[in-house]
C-alpha cells in the first residue's frame, strides 16, 4: 500500500521515465489516473448540485422513488450491449498494442453498427412493455416512463463509445465529456424539472448523455474515416476468442443486472413511497465510495491488457489498488455517518430524509465492499481469468433470492441482507489473492 502510494506521489510531482516496464507502468497509469480522477470529480461536483438539491427540490417522494427501478428496466434490456462492449474494449485494446489497425478500425466501425441496432430492438421491446412496468411501479402511464426508457437506452449506448476512449487511451476526451455532461445536466434540469416534473429529469439526463456521445464521435472521427476502405468484419478470425470471453463476461452482467433490477423494484414494490425516496436519496451518497474504484478501473483494464500481452506481472499492484479503495471508502463511511444528519437540514429538498441520514454511511461501507471486488473482477476479466465466478455468480444468486423471499419490508434488513454478501464476496476474493501469492511464490 505505501509503496502505491509513493507512486502516486511521484507522479504528482514528475518523475523521470524509467527503462523498467514494471516501474513505467506504474507511472504511466497513476498519471492518467490522476488526471481522470480530477476531471470525473470536478464533474461530480455539478452533479452532486444537481442531484441532491435540484432533484429532491422538484420532485416528490412519490415520483423520487420510481427513478432507479426505471433506469434499470432500460439496463436490462440493454444486457446484450453491456456483455458486447465489454468484449469490444478487450480486443480493442489488443489491437491498439498490437498496433493492428485494420482490425482496430473494423472493429469500432462494426461494433458502433451493431450497438444501434440493438439499441432501436430493446427501445421497441420496452414501448410494449411500458404499461406494465408504469402499473408495478405506481407511476402515471405519462410520457415520462417512455422518456425514461429512451434515457436507459442511451446510458447503455454510452459505455461503447467510452469504452472506445477508454481502449485507445483518449482520457483527455474523456474527461471532457464528462465535465461537459455534468455542465448540460445541471442546466437542463434546473430549467426543465420546474416545468415539466419527471420528464424533465429523463430529459434533462438525456441531454447530458447526447453531449458525451456527440463529443465521443468527433474524437473517434478520423478513425471511422479511415474504416471505409477496411473490410467488413476484418477481426472475423478472433470470433471464436471473443465468444468465448462474451461466454463468461455474459454470466457476470446477467447475475449482476437480475440483482439490479430485483433490488430496485423489491424497494419500489415493497416498501412505501417515503422508504423508496429515501433510498433514491441516501444511494446518491453512497455512490461517492464508487469514484475511486471506477476511476482506477477504467483506467485499469486498458493497461493491464497491455501488461498481460508484454507479460508484465500486476497482482501486486492490483492488491495496493484494492486496498486504497478500501481505505477511502471506509473513511468516507465514516465521515458520512457524522456529516449528513446535519448536512441534510440544510439542503433544500432533503430534509424530510434527515432521519435516514445514518443509514447512507451503512450503505456507502457496502459499496466500497463491491467497488474493492469489482477492481479485482476488472483485473482479472483484463487478463482472461475468470476464476471468480465460482464465488460471484453464487453471491449474486443468493442476494437476489433473499430479497425476493425473505421478508423485507424496511432499509435496514435490505441493508443487512447487501452487507452479507457484499463482504462474503470480498472474502472469496481475498482467498483468490492469497492462492494467486502462493502460486507465484512456488
Amino acid at each position: 500500500m505505501v509503496r502505491h502510494i509513493r507512486h502516486l506521489l511521484s507522479c504528482c510531482f514528475g518523475s523521470p521515465p524509467s527503462e523498467d516496464p514494471r516501474e513505467a507502468f506504474r507511472l504511466t497509469f497513476w498519471r492518467n489516473a490522476i488526471g481522470v480522477f480530477i476531471a470525473l470529480r470536478l464533474a461530480d461536483m455539478l452533479n452532486a448540485v444537481t442531484g441532491l438539491w435540484v432533484i429532491p427540490s422538484h420532485l416528490p417522494s412519490s415520483l423520487l422513488g420510481a427513478v432507479l427501478p426505471l433506469l434499470q428496466v432500460g439496463a436490462f434490456l440493454t444486457i446484450p450491449l453491456n456483455i458486447f462492449a465489454s468484449v469490444f474494449t478487450r480486443h480493442l485494446c489488443a489491437y491498439a498494442v498490437a498496433n493492428n489497425g485494420e482490425n482496430a478500425r473494423g472493429l469500432l466501425r462494426d461494433s458502433l453498427m451493431l450497438t444501434a441496432l440493438c439499441f432501436a430492438l430493446a427501445f421497441g421491446v420496452a414501448v410494449i412493455a411500458m404499461p406494465w412496468i408504469c402499473d408495478l411501479l405506481r407511476i402515471p402511464h405519462t410520457i415520462a416512463g417512455y422518456l425514461a426508457i429512451g434515457y436507459s437506452l442511451l446510458a447503455a449506448f454510452t459505455p461503447m463509445m467510452w469504452a472506445s476512449l477508454q481502449a485507445l487511451r483518449r482520457f483527455g476526451a474523456l474527461a471532457s465529456s464528462a465535465l461537459l455532461s455534468a455542465l448540460i445536466r445541471l442546466l437542463s434540469m434546473s430549467l426543465l424539472l420546474p416545468l415539466i416534473g419527471l420528464s424533465g429529469y429523463f430529459i434533462g439526463q438525456s441531454l447530458s448523455l447526447l453531449a458525451i456521445l456527440t463529443l465521443t464521435f468527433f474524437v473517434l472521427k478520423p478513425l471511422l474515416k479511415q474504416s471505409r476502405a477496411t473490410p467488413l468484419l476484418a477481426w472475423r478470425r478472433d470470433v471464436r476468442a471473443m465468444a468465448r470471453y462474451a461466454f463468461f463476461i455474459a454470466l457476470g452482467v446477467l447475475s449482476a443486472a437480475l440483482h439490479g433490477v430485483v433490488l430496485t423494484f423489491v424497494i419500489r414494490h415493497r416498501l412505501s413511497d417515503e422508504l423508496s425516496g429515501a433510498y433514491y436519496v441516501i444511494s446518491r451518497f453512497a455512490e461517492i465510495a464508487t469514484y475511486c474504484g471506477t476511476t482506477l478501473a477504467t483506467v485499469l483494464f486498458p493497461f493491464v491488457v497491455e501488461a498481460r500481452l508484454k507479460k508484465i506481472p500486476t497482482n501486486s499492484f492490483r492488491n495496493g489498488v484494492m486496498g486504497l479503495t478500501l481505505l477511502i471508502g471506509g473513511g468516507l463511511a465514516l465521515a458520512l455517518y457524522g456529516i449528513l444528519p446535519w448536512l441534510f437540514t440544510w439542503i433544500p429538498g432533503l430534509t424530510d430524509y434527515g432521519t435516514y441520514a445514518p443509514t447512507a454511511a451503512y450503505l456507502t461501507l457496502i459499496t466500497t465492499l463491491n467497488a474493492a471486488s469489482s477492481l479485482h473482477f476488472t483485473h482479472a476479466a483484463a487478463r482472461d481469468r475468470f476464476t471468480y465466478l465460482r464465488y460471484s455468480l453464487p453471491c449474486t444468486l443468493l442476494l437476489t433470492l433473499a430479497l425476493l423471499f425473505l421478508p423485507t419490508h424496511s432499509l435496514h434488513t435490505i441493508f443487512h441482507i447487501l452487507f452479507t454478501v457484499a463482504a462474503l464476496q470480498l472474502f472469496g476474493c481475498l482467498i483468490e489473492v492469497y492462492y494467486e501469492h502462493c502460486s507465484q511464490r512456488t
